[in-house]
């Protein structure tokens, strides 16, 4: 797990909604696979624009659930668009997603709760990836210390 401090900040909302969608898509799968169809994943939600995904019919749901070259997770994918909406909302309320998350401080615990709370199959493991992602400041939790520790031996 990188440092924080070594990830290059997302440029943009479609950024965010990308590096949020490959903690979920990654959860309880190998991330190798999921870096090696990546660039498939990008084609298929439109770059993550979350104005284009927010704007998927039901029809591409079936068509996304149909192309081999994704993980084809109905749950994960239906999540996807759903949180492209809501990343839309909170950048209309914040200006940007990162006023966003910048608007709770050093409170990770309340972060990572509205974070859970407001997106879909968002859970504390995949929200602390995609925290340590955008390179938000975690204070590493018991099982990251010991990773961490391990990559220094």
């Amino acid at each position: 797990m990188p440092h924080p401090m070594d990830v290059v900040p997302p440029k943009d909302e479609s950024e965010y909604l990308e590096r949020m969608s490959k903690a979920i898509f990654s959860a309880g799968l190998n991330w190798r696979m999921i870096d090696n169809k990546w660039p498939d994943f990008r084609t298929a939600f439109a770059g993550f624009s979350p104005e284009a995904v927010a704007r998927f019919p039901a029809s591409k749901v079936r068509e996304l659930m149909e192309d081999p070259k994704i993980v084809r997770n109905e749950k994960k994918i239906r999540a996807t668009i759903d949180n492209a909406r809501e990343v839309l909302a909170i950048t209309k309320q914040h200006g940007s997603f990162k006023k966003y998350i910048q608007s709770f401080g050093k409170d990770e615990e309340k972060l990572q709760g509205d974070l859970r709370a407001r997106f879909g199959h968002l859970g504390p493991s995949s929200a602390r990836v995609f925290l340590w992602s955008v390179g938000y400041p975690l204070t590493p939790n018991k099982e990251e210390k010991a990773w961490m520790a391990g990559q220094k031996a």
